[in-house]
């Protein structure tokens, strides 16, 4: 098997973006260890013959963690406490410092790896953070902003104090934040992190997501993935929706609905929406499949995974400036791009994709060719092997 100078800790969760990395990483020669920290928190190296084979199971830590979720999750909305993310955390983080070896590089997830973090740097290696989005804090003022905007109350949203300060600490502590995009790594910069910020856009299974060239739906299907909250622009989506009131038209919601936002659906909403609530990865390809636009008008994200996997499954997008898709969008060639929070801009662009709707599919081609240009899984992971070893020569 092939061996290389740079040796690479990954831990690993659940972005779908990584989930081919350590296998990227294995067949280079790079990968000493990984953390597995989803579903099963677990340890693994390599065999030597081209493998991984697990070398540590925390099956009562697992348990556990899915008992607390489990429990956190049957308790009424509105008397729910901050979710256990924490404490479950906080707990897998202690349980995987004790395994780290030194390596060049240790990567891991924001909020999981304070500990590991410090235990892998006493060591000698690099450390990297992956954010996915733009900092915390900013992430944390926008929702607030749109609870503001609508007159929601329930304005304490799902990270905790204590996650954000952890968050901090990992972000104080590291060399490198790896974010998405440009738009993320401004956010850091505004947080005094500009210098530490690397940007390495992630990518999307083009294998799993793929067009639907067999039929067209037969009515203007308008599809939004995601969290449905305000955090996500849905009160915008909802107003433009309600506004346009277009004849053999649908809006499909797919995502678990937020409590706050159902009081939101039941005055904006009409019989032109429907909601799925949340789906497996091949029904929510389905969804895809049976769409004619994708819309994420959030104001929130690094680069939306949802977007790359609407775009790699042949949908024209409608997207926010604040979505990430001035990454991966041409204007008019893939799609659009509006202004946050414009409601007048989101309408005009469903609009026009409506009264358009014969030139829909060569846009949705255009914006499967640009997944497969530059955001495919291999993509993201030849960017991430680049860095690891422009920072190790660097070091």
């Amino acid at each position: 098997m092939p061996t290389d100078s740079v040796s690479v800790t990954l831990a690993a969760g659940s972005p779908a973006y990584q989930k081919t990395l350590a296998s990227s990483l294995l067949q280079a020669g790079m990968l000493r260890r990984l953390f597995d920290q989803g579903p099963y928190l677990r340890i693994q190296e390599p065999d030597g013959n081209g493998s991984l084979r697990n070398i540590r199971k925390f099956r009562v830590y697992t348990f556990a963690r899915r008992a607390a979720w489990a429990i956190w999750r049957r308790l009424p909305e509105p008397v729910r406490p901050v979710p256990p993310a924490t404490i479950t955390v906080s707990v897998s983080d202690r349980l995987l410092a004790n395994w780290i070896t030194p390596s060049t590089i240790f990567h891991g997830r924001t909020g999981t790896c304070l500990i590991c973090l410090r235990t892998a740097k006493r060591q000698g290696a690099l450390t990297l953070v992956d954010n996915a989005s733009r900092h915390p804090q900013h992430w944390k003022e926008a929702e607030q902003e749109e609870f503001q905007r609508f007159g929601v109350s329930d304005g304490s949203g799902d990270v905790g104090e204590s996650m954000m300060r952890r968050r901090e600490q990992e972000f104080q502590f590291c060399d490198r934040i790896v974010v998405p995009s440009a738009l993320a790594r401004q956010s850091f910069a505004e947080m005094g992190y500009g210098e530490k910020t690397e940007v390495v856009p992630i990518g999307v299974d083009d294998h799993f997501f793929v067009p639907n060239c067999e039929s067209r739906p037969s009515i203007f299907r308008v599809c939004f993935v995601g969290r449905v909250e305000l955090a996500k622009g849905l009160g915008d989506l909802l107003q433009a929706w309600k506004r346009l009131a277009l004849p053999q038209s649908e809006l499909v919601l797919v995502g678990a609905v937020r409590a706050h936002a159902k009081s939101l659906l039941a005055t904006q909403g009409d019989s032109g929406v429907r909601l799925t609530g949340f789906l497996p990865p091949q029904s929510v390809l389905q969804c895809y499949r049976e769409s004619s636009l994708f819309v994420l008008p959030s104001p929130n994200e690094g680069l939306a995974q949802v977007l790359l996997e609407a775009m790699a499954c042949g949908l024209p997008v409608v997207a926010s400036d604040m979505s990430g898709a001035n990454e991966c969008v041409t204007e008019g060639k893939e799609g659009f791009i509006v202004p946050t929070r414009n409601v007048d801009r989101l309408a005009e662009a469903i609009l026009w994709c409506y009264q358009h709707q014969d030139e829909l599919p060569a846009m949705g081609q255009a914006a499967r060719a640009r997944i497969e240009s530059n955001f495919t899984l291999e993509h993201y992971n030849q960017r991430m092997i680049a860095l690891y070893r422009k920072l190790a020569a660097r070091s």
